[in-house]
């Protein structure tokens, strides 16, 4: 809507505006006395307009030559407009009554009002062009952003991407080294999710129940780790109140990796509480794990401060994200406005 409105405003000059003041002025004499007069101001007149409107205001935003050159063709304009007024005192005309001209000459009066209609219309015309590139500067700057939110957005999810790799390698070669007989299963959930990772970072957004099939079976895979496959808990619910809601691809499994990793133990029998939610179109996420007893490799690193600034990048104002550490316990709540 906003790149319409110089169009719109052209419109409403070229069909109301011009015309409106052409009805204040003794127009109707000036048709009766010479009809191509008239004909030649209206057609200077528009000329004036787009002329000034698409050609010499937008000189102004450029170099210095530009500038100067439309500072001339303004000039070059009031010229012109000043022979036409010139022409008009020698054409003939009905002799009028004296009281109708008491204070100013017939000549005189078709001469200024050749002149406010040249004033009102480069005046206008110069309006419209300022506010056309004022328009432009807005929505160029929103596109910058936007390519940049993009650029910052792909530039997250490459780091991430190596991030889940040396997890789930690690897994899988772990089993190689137990002679696991599910290796062959877990290589065949793994090349699912490989192909799910470099077929959807691209996109801005995805089916959300493609992202929960990936966290699905990204937890079975690392569910070889554990003895236990029961540690680690997930629980999905959708009211399907809203259909076709759609989630910017890998943004809640660096949460499930973080807590997988730093809340199972080859030790300790401990649980992973995964939870998620979507209640009238509102995605609810959360997670909790026991902290492990070794503190020095617990950080959430590069990928908790990534999904922030995903989330503030494609949800700003339409998310919240909390993470608790306390009593033992390590808790992550998200929740999402989703959109269609």
């Amino acid at each position: 809507m906003l790149r319409k409105i110089p169009l719109i405003t052209d419109l409403l000059f070229a069909c109301v505006l011009l015309p409106a003041l052409c009805f204040l002025l003794p127009i109707e004499r000036w048709i009766a006395n010479n009809l191509t007069f008239v004909c030649i101001l209206a057609c200077w007149l528009y000329a004036v307009y787009f002329f000034n409107r698409y050609i010499t205001v937008p000189m102004f935003f450029q170099t210095r030559r530009k500038v100067i050159i439309a500072l001339i063709l303004i000039l070059a304009t009031i010229l012109i407009t000043w022979l036409i007024s010139q022409y008009q005192m020698d054409f003939p005309h009905r002799p009028v009554r004296p009281r109708r001209v008491r204070t100013v000459a017939r000549a005189r009066l078709h001469q200024q009002a050749v002149w406010f209609l040249y004033v009102a219309t480069i005046t206008f015309s110069t309006a419209v062009g300022l506010l056309t590139e004022l328009i432009r500067q807005i929505v160029r700057s929103h596109d910058l952003e936007t390519e940049k939110k993009k650029a910052e957005l792909a530039l997250y999810k490459a780091q991430i991407n190596p991030h889940f790799l040396f997890n789930t390698l690690n897994t899988l070669y772990g089993m190689i080294v137990m002679k696991s007989q599910q290796v062959e299963t877990a290589f065949m959930q793994f090349i699912c999710l490989m192909k799910y990772m470099y077929t959807n970072p691209t996109k801005e957004a995805i089916p959300v129940e493609e992202e929960i099939d990936y966290i699905r079976q990204y937890i079975e895979i690392q569910k070889y780790r554990t003895e236990n496959k029961d540690s680690i808990q997930l629980s999905y619910y959708n009211d399907n109140k809203r259909q076709g809601l759609q989630i910017v691809p890998m943004l809640l499994i660096t949460f499930v990796e973080n807590a997988i990793k730093y809340g199972l133990s080859s030790t300790d029998d401990r649980q992973v509480y995964i939870v998620i939610r979507i209640e009238d179109g509102t995605l609810f996420f959360s997670t909790q794990n026991q902290k492990p007893t070794d503190r020095r490799g617990h950080s959430a690193g590069i990928g908790i401060s990534n999904c922030r600034k995903r989330l503030e990048l494609a949800y700003p104002k339409r998310h919240k994200l909390e993470i608790n550490d306390a009593d033992g316990l390590y808790t992550v709540l998200l929740s999402i406005t989703l959109i269609n």
